[in-house]
């Protein structure tokens, strides 16, 4: 039936969700990173490290790669204190 083929998943998932498991897990990681940059003050490496990144260069990176701005950039722009 084609279970045994290692591409079985990622084609079902990319058909299903219309992009690879691997984009889908960045776009995720990214997101929840987005959402702790703007609701929180965890040091930026905290946060890459909340969603995967040993290596806070990377996460930044990846971050940047993704959003088009530094995470740095991202709370200086959309930080939004709590009252």
């Amino acid at each position: 039936c084609g279970y045994s083929d290692p591409n079985y998943f990622s084609r079902i998932f990319k058909e299903t969700f219309g992009e690879s498991p691997q984009r889908f897990l960045l776009q995720y990681r990214m997101n929840k990173a987005a959402e702790l940059l703007k609701s929180s003050m965890l040091p930026i490496s905290e946060i890459g490290k909340s969603v995967g990144y040993e290596n806070q260069l990377h996460f930044s990176r990846a971050f940047k790669n993704t959003f088009g701005i530094s995470p740095k950039g991202y709370r200086d722009m959309h930080y939004i204190p709590k009252r």
